[in-house]
């Protein structure tokens, strides 16, 4: 049995990231939960922040982003990040965290994130009090022993241990283990489908 929650209640779990804005002389870090890709081609990534935010002056300023998945071990920093203003604290200082300069944008990449992305901002979208600011993916770091061995070149999600974000309930999680293989998992139903036509 299903009941009702209401629009405003968004239980489905979401990445918590760390957009860095900025440059490498006064960086900032604003955690944000409103980010999802939108394109693979060209690769396009959206955030959500509210236009009274100083992540949102520094994003306009430069025109770049940095977003940075921190692991689950991460959360105290991810929460602390969204609590508090950069305009009165140096975040970086605040939690031990390690702005490292980016290849190709202003705003730096947080060192202690096993997975950063260098954005440069192509279009913003005004949704009430919130813009949606769309990056391009211009460049991607991963730390060297998040890489599976069975991966090649590809990202092993259990090392990189992101974090995971319920809003309505307010709850950090970690994601747990592989289930299996996105374009293979479903390949069952469809042989199915098949045999019985």
């Amino acid at each position: 049995m299903k009941i009702r929650l209401g629009p405003k209640d968004i239980l489905f779990p979401i990445p918590a990231a760390l957009i860095v804005s900025g440059d490498s002389k006064k960086p900032n870090i604003i955690t944000v939960a409103w980010i999802g890709m939108v394109s693979i081609t060209p690769p396009i990534v959206a955030i959500s922040i509210h236009k009274s935010r100083y992540s949102y002056k520094l994003i306009k300023k430069y025109n770049d982003f940095s977003v940075n998945i921190p692991s689950a071990s991460q959360f105290h920093e991810v929460d602390y990040c969204g609590i508090v203003s950069g305009s009165d604290r140096n975040k970086f200082t605040d939690t031990n965290l390690t702005p490292l300069g980016s290849d190709k944008i202003n705003a730096p990449i947080i060192k202690e994130c096993p997975f950063n992305l260098e954005c440069k901002v192509i279009k913003k979208f005004k949704i009430s009090e919130h813009t949606t600011i769309f990056g391009e993916i211009v460049e991607t770091h991963i730390d060297k022993d998040k890489i599976g061995a069975e991966c090649g070149t590809g990202i092993d999600i259990s090392k990189v241990d992101p974090l995971i974000y319920c809003s309505t309930i307010g709850e950090y999680w970690s994601i747990g283990k592989k289930i299996g293989d996105s374009f293979k998992a479903g390949i069952k139903i469809k042989e199915k489908i098949i045999r019985e036509k």
